[in-house]
C-alpha cells in the first residue's frame, strides 16, 4: 500500500512526510494527518493497492488545484477498482469498476459541492446603522465621503477597529482583481482554527472551512469593493465547519474599503455576533 497526500497546492506529497507534518504543526502521523488534512486544509489523500486505488476528499472543501492535480493522477494510471470515500454529513463510499467512471463521479461530486446553498445563507444589506447602533458607526455612514477624502489607512481603522473588537479581517486586492486574499485576522476571528488562520493569509477569502459559504461571503466583500462605499448587512448563515457540524450563526457586519499608502485597496470587514436576527422568520412568512 502506498499513501500519498495532494496538498491544497496541488504538490503531492509521500503519506508519511515529516517535512509536510511539520510545515503544518501537526501532532499527528501516518493515517491520523491524512484525515486531518482531507477534513480541514483541503488535502486529497490516494491509497493504491496494486490494482486497486482509494481516494478520500471532502468535496465541499477540497482546493481546486489539489482537484485539478488528482484528475492529471488518474489519466496517468489504470486501476480495475476505485473506492471514492468522500465527507458529507458523514463519511460516504462508493466503488467504481474504472477511472473513466471515478473521473466522471468525481466531477458530479464536486459540483454539487459548488451550488449554492440558498436556504443556509440569508442577508438583509442595511441603508445604515440604527439608532441602537454606537454613535462612531453611525457617523461613518453619514460622513464617508469626508472620511475616506481626508483620513489615511491608519487614521480610519483606529475608527473602525474600536467598532470591530476582535472580530475583523483585512483583505486585499485591486478593483479588477477576479480575487480577493485574506491579509490579516483579528483574534477573535476563527478563533477555533489556528491551523487554517495560519496558512490562510495570502490565500483567496473564498477559501474558508465552509468554502460553500465562504464563496457566497467573497460576493459581498466584491460588491463592496465595487461600490467604494461601507456596506451594512444583517446575516442569518448555516455553516459546516469541520470538527463542529452544522453551526447557525447570526451577526451584523460591516465591510468598509481602505485606499493604502502602496495604491491597493483594503477591505476592512467585521462582524458583531446578534442572535436577535432572525431572517427565516421573514422568510417562512413570504412562502
Amino acid at each position: 500500500m502506498s499513501l500519498q497526500l495532494i496538498d491544497d497546492q496541488g504538490q503531492v506529497w509521500d503519506g508519511s512526510s515529516r517535512q509536510l507534518r511539520h510545515a503544518y504543526d501537526s501532532p499527528y502521523s501516518g493515517g491520523e494527518f491524512s484525515d486531518y488534512a482531507v477534513v480541514n486544509l483541503g488535502f486529497i489523500a490516494t491509497n493504491v493497492y496494486g490494482q486497486s486505488a482509494q481516494i478520500r476528499l471532502r468535496p465541499s472543501f477540497t482546493a481546486d488545484a489539489a482537484y485539478d492535480a488528482l484528475y492529471r493522477w488518474l489519466l496517468n494510471r489504470r486501476f480495475d477498482r476505485i473506492v471514492l470515500t468522500w465527507l458529507d454529513s458523514g463519511w460516504q463510499n462508493e466503488m467504481l469498476r474504472s477511472n473513466q467512471a471515478a473521473l466522471i463521479r468525481l466531477d458530479d461530486l464536486i459540483e454539487e459541492a459548488k451550488r449554492q446553498r440558498p436556504d443556509e445563507f440569508l442577508s438583509r444589506k442595511l441603508e445604515g446603522p440604527s439608532q441602537r447602533d454606537p454613535k462612531a458607526m453611525q457617523e461613518l455612514f453619514q460622513q464617508w465621503p469626508q472620511l475616506a477624502a481626508n483620513l489615511d489607512e491608519h487614521q480610519l481603522r483606529r475608527i473602525l477597529e474600536p467598532l470591530l473588537g476582535h472580530r475583523y479581517v483585512v483583505v486585499k486586492g485591486q478593483r479588477e482583481a477576479k480575487n480577493l486574499v485574506f491579509s490579516e485576522f483579528g483574534g477573535g476571528i476563527f478563533a477555533n482554527y489556528d491551523v487554517w488562520r495560519s496558512v490562510a493569509v495570502g490565500a483567496p477569502i473564498q477559501e474558508q472551512p465552509d468554502r460553500v459559504y465562504g464563496r457566497w461571503v467573497a460576493g459581498a466583500y466584491m460588491e463592496a469593493l465595487k461600490s467604494n462605499a461601507p456596506r451594512l448587512d444583517q446575516v442569518d448563515a448555516i455553516v459546516c465547519w469541520p470538527r463542529e457540524g452544522r453551526l447557525r450563526m447570526r451577526y451584523q457586519r460591516l465591510i468598509v474599503p481602505i485606499k493604502s499608502a502602496d495604491g491597493e485597496v483594503h477591505l476592512l470587514g467585521g462582524s458583531v455576533v446578534d442572535d436577535r436576527i432572525d431572517l427565516r422568520v421573514a422568510r417562512r412568512q413570504k412562502t
